[in-house]
């Protein structure tokens, strides 16, 4: 397993209660270094994300000595728009048997959206600089549902954000561009999915003739890469009055949080104390009694440091308590983790009492999507 700090100066929320729900939101988490592209839908493992098709995105990042390095990878040279880490989707291949090659992304968000709320959605894309074709359309789309289809085809839905130049090249093209809208819940959205979801007819390619193809893949695509992607709520969300209890293996309910009372850090880190490991067996062994459950693990901390400090922290202790399932045998893709830092107090009073309260990391059981049909 492999162990990167978080970016501590990932996109800053437009308050100190908004948080960006998104996971992994910079792709600077891994469970290991990318080596190049990927042939099946499987080799694209990173935390937090799936391809939703048959469809294969690539993982790109600075710690591969292959392929797959930031900046110079198989698909041109790019440096990340933050971090270290990106990834790269077909959005448009030119085919002579009239198919619609597509590659999507898609993640869970730490909390289904609340209706009424508005929110900031956005991600940045960046034509890689070996593909020889630009496309004018990508977008992004917000669902109740989780998406699966068995084909690597085009995603037949209206996405929410959706961005379609009036021409495939402009002066943008080859930079880091922006996608980015206010939406206004309706309730219950909790997965995003980015990619092209229009046909080859509703797209507008440009082939660039500077471009002679350095990789016989994207001699007749365009090929983007993915970085930053975000949704966070810009009203206040009521507090959450959800009754959150301590962990006890004996008493699981899916879909509800629970606090692992007796997990420590060293001071001021996210290294595990061996005072932990006995609260985490016990997770670890219902994870491996029960093997059609998820884990979902989310770190707070309390109000005491900056909002960007607690942030990063959070996130690389619930990342920490993961490596141990993981250590222990637990799948990579059975476990989220996500960092809260200090928006999500239980008691809002500043006291010593209440700092111990807020300092905690919660883990909340959920039910396996149905089996992989691929």
């Amino acid at each position: 397993m492999i162990r990167l700090a978080l970016l501590g100066g990932c996109l800053l929320s437009v308050s100190a209660w908004a948080q960006n729900l998104v996971p992994n939101p910079s792709f600077e988490e891994l469970i290991r270094c990318p080596h190049s592209f990927s042939t099946d839908r499987k080799d694209f493992i990173i935390p937090g994300w799936t391809s939703p098709t048959r469809g294969t995105p690539d993982q790109f990042h600075g710690c591969s000595w292959g392929e797959a390095d930031v900046p110079y990878n198989w698909a041109g040279s790019s440096n990340a728009k933050t971090g270290k880490g990106y990834v790269g989707i077909y959005v448009w291949m030119s085919r002579t048997d009239d198919t619609n090659y597509r590659e999507y992304l898609q993640c869970e968000l730490a909390e289904p959206l609340q209706s009424g709320i508005r929110y900031r959605v956005e991600f940045y894309y960046k034509l890689a600089s070996y593909a020889v074709y630009a496309a004018n359309r990508i977008g992004l789309h917000l669902s109740a549902e989780q998406i699966w289809y068995d084909h690597d085809q085009r995603i037949d839905v209206v996405p929410t954000l959706s961005i379609e130049a009036d021409s495939a090249l402009t002066r943008a093209t080859g930079s880091w561009e922006h996608a980015v809208m206010e939406f206004k819940a309706t309730g219950g959205e909790r997965f995003v999915t980015i990619g092209n979801f229009y046909t080859n007819e509703q797209t507008k390619s440009t082939r660039l003739p500077h471009r002679i193809g350095k990789s016989n893949m994207l001699v007749n695509s365009a090929y983007y890469y993915i970085d930053d992607v975000l949704v966070e709520p810009l009203d206040s969300l009521p507090r959450n009055t959800l009754s959150r209890t301590e962990f006890s293996s004996e008493r699981v309910e899916l879909d509800r949080d629970y606090i692992l009372k007796n997990i420590q850090f060293e001071f001021d880190s996210y290294t595990l104390m061996k005072s932990s490991f006995k609260e985490l067996d016990l997770v670890v062994e219902l994870l491996k009694v029960n093997p059609t459950f998820n884990v979902r693990l989310a770190g707070h901390t309390d109000f005491i440091g900056a909002d960007e400090y607690n942030l990063t922290l959070s996130r690389n202790r619930a990342r920490s308590v993961a490596d141990y399932f993981i250590s222990k045998g637990i799948k990579p893709e059975r476990i989220q983790s996500f960092g809260f830092g200090k928006t999500r107090p239980i008691v809002l009073e500043k006291t010593d009492e209440a700092r111990m309260i807020n300092r905690r990391v919660e883990v909340r059981f959920t039910a396996q999507e149905p089996a992989d049909k691929f």
